[in-house]
């Protein structure tokens, strides 16, 4: 009864969306191009308002979509369809497409500036299929000024590729959708909005959103007549984020105050979700009891200024739990800030650090936790799980559910989904009346092409070995039980009727999102038949789906020398007080690292020297750690690591980073 009464509510909310729509004003386009392939004037293709387009000895007669002829680009003529633009402003938004052959090679439609630096690439996707040609459509949105852009197609190979009836359009501003019964208007004040600015161009620089570019300032939210006190930073790991004026936030509302029952939660474009795929996996967790976070679509502006549908995501708070009628306890995940600061300073991520090995747990709403003696007791106790997890200690079935584990990595091969097993994608829930972890189900999809082979996680006939951050996901396939669990929910979840309930409850719904969509994002499109492809791949690979099949755990070689004159502060020194005066200590650098002093803040001109320096050796797996009985207040650890001059400093943990020291 509670599933009828939240999907009806679904369905009544979004069509109320749809039927009070407005746009923005018009913005209309400068000058639609449109060319069919059928005029030459000497080396150029002819538009209908007379614009050249590059390389008329593409010309082809062998296939055509309309007309008599399309362009032929392949190796002998890698380049065609050619065409510039001049004198653009931040804010232009370019929308182009084209059709192409379908069974034909697939060539890459590009966006370059005047520097032939690529700004986007775009390849056809499989949809808007008709008569044997496929649509294939993309917007630029500009971020800065340009004094030229180029469009053009490209193929090197030496299949062909055919393309038939271009159309290009420039608009001044870029279409944005208010949906008048679910919009948010967001309201900073000057200084903070120049400040973001700054942050973002830092993090378009650099490459990636550092947590020193997330911090929070405040504003209000207003939603429906109601003005609601919030903080908010930016939110994501990569610029894409950021890059168009929809930026991603993280929204914590402050007081007693709620947005649609929800104190924490996130709005991003819904490009960095892959659009409706995340929304439908959320509907479908939440149908088969698995925690997971509350997603929906509003509008939103920012200090009057419209920025479109966003998609809303809930956070980590215990408004989850009760949600699901949880009892409030922790949730945890793995310290992934080792894993960024490598890859800002290693941006071709071909050198390893041992980030995995260091990550710690961490607790959402740590200082909530910790004053808690209930929640701090059961922080301890989550963390000795996933410590375990993640150094594959003990048997599984003692840190998990296994069937409930199985439930979940069951509908991800549904969506196929692999985003969220990254390690550091992974929340948990403990469940302190079973003494165990429960996954929570999120981040389903980056809006990146992950180059999934698999048709389900636990067999794969190319990779059987893999490094610790990616066997932690996989051990759980080398155990009987949970493989037994797995494949009756695969059985059961590829079944067609499974899917076509599926796309009985949801299907008008999703075509009505997708329709709302597409006034923003021109090129999007979405089909609920990608499950029916999933579920029919599925029930084929359970036929040779073997349960004695298995996945075995290979160590990383690191490379002492990369390390160079870098020091990375979550992979370094890591300390714990056990028992009020057992200092443990423990090396993660590459290098040796020399302890002097220790104090009560961060500041190394108050730091109290140890009689003698303390040496601890470069990071090995499996090394011993040290203890050193201590008995005054330490709250910072001094150091110096060889390969830099500079002292640095630690703060000591409250939980146990490590199960040497539990």
């Amino acid at each position: 009864m509670i599933l009828k009464i939240y999907i009806n509510n679904c369905f009544w909310f979004f069509s109320l969306c749809l039927m009070t729509i407005s746009c923005q004003k018009e913005s209309k386009s400068k000058f639609p191009i449109l060319c069919d392939m059928e005029t030459i004037n000497e080396d150029h293709f002819l538009s209908n308002n007379n614009t050249l387009i590059t390389n008329a000895k593409s010309q082809s007669n062998l296939y055509f979509r309309s007309g008599k002829y399309s362009a032929k680009i392949n190796k002998e003529n890698p380049f065609g369809l050619g065409c510039s633009f001049y004198d653009l402003k931040k804010g232009n938004q370019l929308i182009i497409s084209v059709w192409e052959k379908v069974g034909a090679e697939k060539g890459y439609l590009k966006i370059v500036n005047d520097k032939h630096e690529v700004l986007k690439t775009v390849k056809s996707n499989g949809f808007n299929q008709h008569d044997g040609w496929e649509l294939i459509t993309f917007t630029y949105e500009l971020t800065k000024n340009h004094n030229q852009l180029k469009f053009y197609i490209h193929n090197e190979n030496i299949n062909p590729a055919y393309y038939d009836d271009l159309n290009v359009e420039l608009y001044e501003t870029a279409k944005r959708v208010t949906l008048k019964n679910e919009h948010i208007d967001l309201k900073i004040n000057s200084l903070d909005y120049q400040q973001l600015l700054k942050y973002r161009d830092e993090a378009l620089r650099i490459g990636i959103i550092s947590s020193q570019l997330k911090k929070y300032i405040k504003g209000n939210l207003t939603y429906k007549g109601k003005t609601i006190p919030i903080k908010l930073r930016f939110k994501g790991d990569w610029p894409d984020h950021l890059k168009s004026n929809k930026w991603s936030f993280r929204i914590q509302t402050k007081d007693n105050t709620q947005f649609k029952g929800l104190k924490s939660f996130s709005i991003q474009s819904p490009h960095t979700r892959s659009f409706l795929k995340e929304w439908i996996m959320h509907l479908i967790f939440k149908e088969q009891d698995v925690l997971t976070t509350r997603y929906g679509f509003i509008s939103v502006n920012l200090n009057n200024e419209l920025l479109g549908i966003y998609a809303y995501e809930e956070h980590f708070d215990k408004e989850l739990l009760n949600y699901y009628n949880r009892e409030n306890a922790p949730i945890l995940k793995f310290n992934e800030e080792g894993l960024w600061e490598t890859r800002l300073n290693n941006p071709k991520n071909k050198t390893h650090f041992p980030f995995y090995e260091a990550a710690e747990i961490m607790p959402f709403k740590k200082k909530r936790t910790l004053s808690s003696p209930k929640l701090s007791n059961e922080l301890k106790k989550g963390s000795e799980l996933m410590l375990k997890y993640k150094a594959f200690e003990g048997p599984i079935s003692e840190i998990f559910d296994l069937k409930k584990v199985a439930k979940i990595y069951a509908l991800n091969d549904i969506g196929k989904i692999r985003h969220s097993y990254h390690w550091h994608n992974q929340r948990f829930y403990y469940n302190a009346s079973l003494n165990k972890l429960e996954h929570i189900a999120f981040d389903c999809y980056a809006g990146l092409d992950e180059g999934i082979e698999d048709v389900i996680y636990g067999y794969s006939i190319k990779e059987t070995h893999h490094n610790n951050n990616v066997y932690l996901t996989k051990q759980f396939f080398n155990d009987s039980n949970f493989v037994r669990y797995y494949k009756g929910y695969l059985k059961e979840f590829s079944d067609e009727k499974f899917i076509d309930e599926i796309h009985n409850r949801h299907s008008y719904l999703s075509d009505s999102l997708c329709n709302l969509l597409k006034m923003e994002f021109p090129n999007y499109t979405f089909d609920l038949n990608y499950l029916n492809s999933n579920a029919r791949a599925i029930r084929e690979t359970l036929k040779v789906y073997d349960s004695t099949f298995s996945f075995n755990l290979y160590d990383i070689n690191y490379d002492y020398n990369a390390i160079a004159n870098r020091y990375f502060p979550s992979i370094g020194i890591k300390g714990f007080v056990k028992d009020n005066n057992l200092l443990t200590l423990k090396n993660f650098h590459l290098d040796t690292v020399e302890i002097i002093g220790y104090g009560i803040n961060h500041n190394p001109n108050e730091m109290k020297k140890f009689q003698s320096s303390i040496t601890l050796s470069p990071f090995k797996k499996g090394e011993d750690y040290l203890e050193i009985e201590f008995y005054k207040k330490i709250k910072y650890l001094f150091f110096k690591p060889v390969n830099i001059k500079e002292i640095q400093s630690c703060e000591i943990q409250k939980w146990p980073y490590d199960l040497v020291n539990l």
